[in-house]
């Protein structure tokens, strides 16, 4: 649980039994707020007028693609001062600074931002540094610096986790460390884009119950979220929906809150059969991260088989990310045997398990490289050996599966937005036909009805894959897609059966979820 306690009193943050004086807070305004990226030709903010008061919880929505993402980096400086390419017009104000006319280093001071993809904000190795990377850049004395390092690792429950590697880190985790390096900067404009995503909901609640606690302490927080019906709980003051780069509702959340948030209908989900081949199986593994006071995977055993669509669930840092590295061979089991397709994984190369395995990872940056997305999408399969027309084939079978057929492939991956990237991601991966598709936090970044497409589309796929696992925290996307829910606590599995035998609140509760 968070130990903050934030009241506004005279401008003073309350924290604990410190008072800490606050700065004046902040309005954000943006006027007549235009911005294209170089290489697109249409805007992806289109005549944007908002404004946020200071102290308020704004919730913006949208599609994927709708210019949320841009939204945030025009208020935080990265437009223009780092996304310089583009053509901008109009302007962003926060308080008395245009933002287009400030700098990076005295935006920073007002304005703390967490990023979608959270792997490109973390630059330190370790989380201690992490955290205090910001305020070392300020040039802040050293123990305030470690006070306000410890403060932060309390209210988020990480403290465990300052002597840890960051690389060592679940994707919740890293959100967490994220969030508290952010908030030790104590920025007088908080800027989250989808900061739950990779939160379990334990956490995705205590995380929403500091974001409020800030605001009632004059801090304006704009939170970007496809994990709508949770953040409403917050009771934000205002919604802003955006469609196709424009403000199309900007107002009090009953109002801004149609019927695109009700619960979309079950996906082509098939029935599982107990009894087909087994495609790969964990057997007794344990492993544990050098440093880590526990193994995180703990004497696991585990059979994936044909028909299977296994969600994969559980709390942050519980293993779910490291049981699937064993199944591409990235981690090695340091007790117990790994085998994928009848082989021993022991005996084979990444590559090798390459062609069983498909792998889409949480973050797309950390698959997506190529300067054009042909290239992109045909690395894999021609890496493998497949001929140039089955490529060709392969490739617009992936990208009618996720929805992108009709994007030009000649254009940059890195021009989309996440969402997008996420889903050519996984089209990568789709091209190759692997036997086993596995899907880390597959639908974040994405909105809920765009999500739906794509799962209903994976799952109603001819050649899909022969088995799919999702690693999410989305539990809704559970008992919607998936024909078998596995329960990982702890390292171990506490459950592992159909999704309305493990999706109870009893169980939920036995593995950290309730």
């Amino acid at each position: 649980m968070f130990h903050l306690k934030l009241a506004n009193r005279r401008g003073r943050w309350r924290c604990g039994v410190r008072t800490l004086q606050s700065r004046a807070p902040v309005q954000v305004v943006a006027t007549d707020l235009c911005y294209t990226y170089a290489q697109h030709r249409a805007p992806a903010l289109d005549q944007v007028n908002l404004s946020i008061g200071a102290g308020e919880i704004a919730l913006v929505l949208g599609k994927s693609g709708s210019g949320k993402t841009t939204l945030t980096r025009c208020i935080n400086g990265l437009i223009p001062h780092v996304y310089a390419d583009g053509t901008l017009s109009g302007e962003v104000r926060c308080g008395d600074e245009v933002v287009a006319r400030s700098t990076m280093a005295r935006l920073a001071r007002k304005v703390g931002t967490v990023l979608q993809d959270t792997e490109k904000q973390i630059v330190a190795s370790r989380v201690f540094n992490e955290i205090a990377f910001g305020m070392e850049n300020l040039g802040m004395p050293r123990d305030e610096i470690i006070e306000r390092v410890h403060e932060v690792a309390r209210w988020l429950d990480i403290a465990h986790l300052l002597h840890r590697d960051t690389l060592t880190l679940s994707g919740g985790e890293q959100q967490r460390v994220v969030i508290a390096a952010t908030l030790a900067m104590r920025p007088r404009v908080l800027l989250l884009d989808e900061p739950l995503a990779a939160l379990d909901p334990p956490a995705a609640r205590q995380a929403l119950a500091l974001f409020r606690r800030l605001a009632d302490a004059g801090v304006t927080v704009l939170i970007v979220e496809h994990r709508a019906r949770e953040v409403l709980r917050l009771r934000p003051h205002r919604v802003v929906r955006l469609e196709a780069g424009r403000v199309v509702f900007q107002g009090v959340p009953e109002a801004g809150i149609d019927s695109t948030l009700k619960n979309p209908a079950a996906g082509p989900v098939p029935p599982r059969d107990p009894h087909g081949e087994v495609l790969a199986s964990l057997q007794h593994v344990t492993f544990a991260y050098a440093g880590s006071a526990r193994p995180q995977l703990d004497d696991v055993s585990l059979e994936i088989r044909a028909g299977d669509v296994i969600a994969l669930i559980g709390p942050n840092g519980a293993g779910k990310s490291t049981l699937c590295k064993h199944l591409i061979g990235l981690l090695r089991p340091q007790r117990g045997r790994v085998h994928v397709c009848g082989q021993d994984a022991a005996d084979r190369t990444v590559a090798q398990l390459a062609r069983q395995v498909g792998y889409v990872f949480q973050h797309p940056s950390t698959m997506l490289f190529a300067p054009s997305l042909r290239e992109e999408l045909c690395f894999g399969p021609r890496n493998i050996g497949l001929a140039p027309a089955r490529v060709e084939s392969n490739i617009a079978n992936a990208l009618e599966t996720v929805g992108l057929a009709e994007v030009a492939l000649e254009q940059s991956p890195f021009v989309f937005s996440f969402g997008q990237q996420k889903r050519i991601a996984l089209a990568s991966v789709l091209a190759m036909q692997p036997r086993i598709l596995i899907m880390d936090e597959p639908t974040a970044g994405l909105d809920e009805h765009t999500a739906q497409e794509m799962m209903q589309r994976l799952l109603a796929a001819a050649d899909r894959p022969e088995a799919i696992v999702m690693v999410t925290h989305d539990l809704d996307l559970a008992a919607r897609f998936a024909n078998r829910v596995v329960l990982l606590a702890g390292g171990r599995i506490v459950a592992d059966a159909e999704p309305a035998q493990v999706l109870q609140p009893q169980v939920l509760e036995q593995g950290g979820l309730a």
